[in-house]
């Protein structure tokens, strides 16, 4: 029997939400099979399959599956020498191996070490089968003249032959006394030979052979003598030619046979890519999570919800599911009254682990975790074993007994309705010592019950923790939220009030109850509330310290803007400052050039002063600066050119004539160095 219960978790619902999501029909087998893996590398190298191509999927970036079909069903049989193939069967199985060829090449993409890199290594090297089949086969299975020398000369014979028939055809036809008696000139091919349509009265006027005649008996198949010998030639060459493709048929199944591991191994890994989609479209379409599975550690569930709630038409309503199982409880014992969610607690939290471990994602939050284990144990239900002769309560216990001889502190218990179906004072006795077995035992578990006695236990025992489901006690509605740290009350008297119980009969039952009874659920329910209190007040102090955070995280922000800004200003002046003083220079040396023509003593004079303008240029910080920045210039540099207001990507930089070249839209200039500039003004929107 296996270890995991999926069957009362109804784990085959998940399999059908992924048999909606599959690509190809080989991934079918995959589905069915689906079940937790064999360890947690295992479970995680699934998950990381489904994450990134989820990741690539939402870039509308898919496998290339085309013209992938199921040719399981007529493999294994060939390789158990029970079935050769037809060429129909061949050509799916080639265009199977060609898209096993385009799928290697495709995860071949992802980095080395990625989980699809990885999945990539499991796809065998078939290209190369899949092309020589391309030279035997089309993709309708018709074997192909390119198939074999001899085959390419025969068909060249057949037409030869055909050409033969149909001239030795159109001489029979020439022959107006018999042409006459002929039903139709054109001829019906019976048993691959030309024949002509004659009536019965008309078959002394009408030479040949007698092939064949209609059902009536009136309408004979003749085939003239003329004919005979060009339809031997055709038979002849037609037998050749099959004779030939049997031939090319034995050599692809011969070399299919020494190939048998690569082939098998690119459908297995077809399967294996096509179930990862199918995993995929859960996170990228339905917001599922491939959530990690760890080697050790607690079961962490975050706005957890049950797979199976979200496909109904309330879905988005579902109240999602907070836990933590193994640290500092391991043992959960969860009260409160019936139809208030208790039992879909325990399947979400069962059915989310199996998933998990069988690599599939599920519908949770970041901050999720599931702990690898070895056995999901879960008594849930009611079912009676008739064919054992058992009764509710004796198939509660087998199934008890059962969790309580394999469960293992690396395992998951659930139980629902522990004690229930017998006296309730032998019951409770019964489930407090299965508790105390499980606690012992650091057993992960989740146990659902009525009884007080069973409340107790969790107070009592180190490792075990009470909950609840919520409830509207003013409305005598379930809210379906899981309230750790406080017992349910059953609220068994005023939900049987509401829904129409005699007065009088609810206050007796009340008497009968017992006044301390009521105190005790008076006082759980004061808990709650004060409870509920206190989470709404944490969560309004989360509320305001986080609205803190983003305040103070605004405020340095600004400031940080405000720095770079400081920065950019000063920037921007000092260019302008720079532009400035180009500009008189400029202004400057024409005329002092000019000047240097001049006679003495005023040329030297001109010189002289056109000498010290230029060294006190290149004197200033500011040259310096705008000569550092040139020299480091490379090419694909981004530079900005202040009069074009615009970035250009450099070219070309000449370094003896200090020129640089850059791309202005489609177009190449040479640019001076006093045109390029260090920075980019803050405004500047190129």
């Amino acid at each position: 029997m296996s270890r995991y219960d999926t069957d009362t978790l109804e784990l085959d619902a998940v399999r059908q939400l992924l048999l909606a999501r599959l690509t190809t029909p080989l991934g079918r087998t995959a589905v069915e099979a689906l079940a937790p893996a064999g360890d947690v590398a295992e479970s995680n190298r699934r998950l990381g399959v489904a994450r990134e191509l989820a990741a690539r999927a939402q870039r509308n970036d898919l496998p290339p599956f085309a013209g992938v079909t199921d040719v399981r069903s007529w493999l294994s049989a060939f390789y158990g020498n029970e079935h050769n193939p037809d060429t129909k069967e061949l050509a799916e199985l080639k265009r199977v191996l060609r898209a096993a060829a385009r799928c290697k090449a495709w995860l071949g993409t992802d980095p080395v070490g990625s989980a699809l890199a990885q999945l990539a290594g499991a796809f065998p090297r078939v290209a190369d089968i899949a092309e020589e089949m391309d030279q035997i086969l089309d993709d309708r299975g018709e074997v192909m003249s390119t198939a074999s020398p001899k085959l390419a000369k025969l068909r060249t014979d057949i037409d030869a032959a055909e050409s033969a028939v149909q001239a030795a055809v159109r001489q029979f036809l020439a022959n107006e006394g018999v042409r006459r008696y002929l039903q139709s000139p054109e001829p019906s091919w019976r048993h691959g030979r030309p024949t002509f349509q004659v009536r019965q009265e008309y078959r002394h006027k009408v030479p040949g052979v007698l092939h064949d005649r209609s059902s009536s008996g009136q309408t004979l198949f003749i085939e003239p003598p003329v004919v005979v010998e060009a339809a031997n030639r055709l038979s002849d060459a037609r037998a050749a030619e099959l004779h030939e493709i049997q031939v090319v048929l034995a050599h692809i199944l011969r070399g299919l046979r020494k190939v048998r591991a690569d082939v098998e191994g690119a459908v297995a890994a077809l399967v294996a890519l096509d179930l990862g989609t199918a995993c995929a479209r859960l996170i990228h379409a339905d917001g599922f999570l491939a959530a990690p599975v760890v080697e050790n550690g607690p079961i962490k569930l975050v706005a957890a919800r049950h797979p199976l709630l979200l496909g109904q038409k309330h879905g988005t309503d579902v109240v999602p599911l907070e836990l933590t199982l193994g640290d500092p409880y391991h043992l959960l014992v969860v009260t409160g009254p019936n139809t208030g969610g208790k039992t879909v607690t325990l399947k979400t939290v069962g059915l989310l682990a199996v998933m998990a471990m069988a690599g599939v994602p599920i519908p949770a939050a970041l901050g999720t975790q599931i702990p690898f284990l070895d056995g999901v144990f879960v008594d849930i239900g009611d079912e009676q074993g008739i064919a054992q002769n058992l009764s509710t309560f004796s198939g509660h216990v087998k199934r008890i007994a059962r969790c309580l001889r394999e469960a293992t502190a690396n395992s998951l218990v659930l139980l629902d309705e522990l004690g229930a179906g017998t006296d309730p004072e032998e019951g409770g006795a019964l489930g407090y010592a299965v508790l105390e077995r499980l606690a012992a035992r650091g057993t992960r578990a989740v146990v659902t019950t009525h009884l007080g006695r069973l409340k107790d236990f969790a107070y009592e025992t180190k490792g075990a923790e009470n909950g609840s489901m919520a409830f509207d006690r003013s409305t005598l509605r379930p809210l379906y939220r899981l309230v750790v740290g406080v017992p349910g009350a059953s609220h068994a008297l005023d939900i049987a009030s509401k829904v129409g119980m005699p007065d009088d009969v609810v206050a007796r039952a009340r008497i009968v109850l017992g006044k301390r009874s009521r105190t005790v659920e008076e006082v759980v329910e004061k808990v709650v509330e004060a409870r509920q209190e206190a989470e709404a007040e944490r969560r309004r102090t989360m509320e305001l310290s986080q609205a803190a955070e983003a305040t103070e995280r605004q405020a340095r922000a600004k400031l940080n803007d405000v720095q770079v800004r400081g920065a950019w200003l000063e920037e921007e002046a000092a260019q302008l400052l720079d532009q400035e003083l180009r500009a008189a220079r400029q202004i400057l040396e024409v005329p002092l050039r000019e000047f240097g023509n001049a006679p003495q003593p005023w040329s030297g004079k001109a010189k002289g002063l056109l000498d010290a303008l230029v060294a006190l240029m290149k004197g200033t910080s500011l040259h310096r600066r705008r000569m550092k920045f040139l020299g480091e210039l490379r090419k694909d540099s981004v530079v900005y050119v202040p009069h074009l207001r615009r970035r250009c990507i450099v070219r070309k930089i000449d370094r003896v004539r200090e020129v640089v070249s850059v791309d202005v839209g489609a177009m190449r200039m040479d640019l001076p160095y006093e045109e390029i500039s260090w920075l980019q003004p803050l405004d500047d929107g190129a």
